[in-house]
């Protein structure tokens, strides 16, 4: 017989993932400048204007999750639906102040999501990034106020796979692979993602009420045993 401990711990593992929406993981071989790309809070990141925030490889942050779209929201070459409930999180390369005469490449990094990938933000001037910042941005860090020259990609190279020698990005459902080639200013996109699928209240209440029910036929069983 299943081990009663081991049910209530996957029930608690269940009910405290809700709501849980993130970055999984990132591969990839290591930068020019010999790093390696990373998932990192949004707390550490604290100013995502251009010479606030710099790195030596990708770097890729959660913002908002789960938030229900009031209207269309525009993505490159198209736009999301209103009623979509979505995830955003934001990759960038930033070279920095102290480096801005360097180039800073990174090819081939493979950001996985736990949700299909709706759209990305990458435009030259970063319009679409900073128009959405209200709604999506991460409530611990500061963004710019105004779309710049070179917020985004220069260009978006295509086919964007291992012959790629500029930027580009390339989505395969829940994954997406990115090339950045900068200097000064950095790279910065947008990423929108649907909300994972959560087990309806009705469900998770059910749950509960099964993990209840059974710790109470194990504490008569040992009553009667008793």
């Amino acid at each position: 017989m299943m081990n009663f401990k081991l049910i209530a711990a996957a029930g608690c593992f269940l009910l405290a993932s809700q709501g849980q929406a993130a970055l999984i993981s990132v591969s990839g071989p290591n930068s020019s400048f010999g790093d390696a790309a990373s998932i990192v809070l949004s707390s550490t990141i604290v100013n995502a204007n251009d010479d606030a925030a710099y790195n030596t490889a990708q770097q890729g942050f959660d913002e908002k999750q789960g938030v229900l779209l009031g209207s269309a929201l525009n993505v490159d070459g198209g736009s999301i639906a209103a009623g979509t409930r979505v995830d955003s999180h934001m990759i960038f390369l930033n070279s920095g102040p102290e480096n801005n005469t360097a180039l800073l490449e990174h090819f081939n990094v493979k950001w996985t999501f736990d949700g299909d990938i709706l759209g990305v933000m990458s435009n030259s001037n970063g319009s679409l990034e900073i128009n959405s910042t209200s709604l999506l941005g991460a409530s611990d860090v500061l963004y710019p106020n105004s779309a710049f020259n070179a917020r985004g990609f220069e260009s978006n190279q295509s086919p964007c796979d291992g012959s790629a020698t500029n930027d580009c990005y390339a989505i395969f459902g829940s994954e997406l692979t990115v090339t950045m080639r900068v200097t000064e200013p950095g790279d910065w996109i947008r990423v929108v993602t649907r909300t994972a699928e959560v087990p309806e209240p009705g469900t998770l209440g059910l749950l509960g009420l099964g993990i209840l029910g059974l710790g109470a036929a194990k504490r008569r069983k040992m009553a009667k045993n008793a």
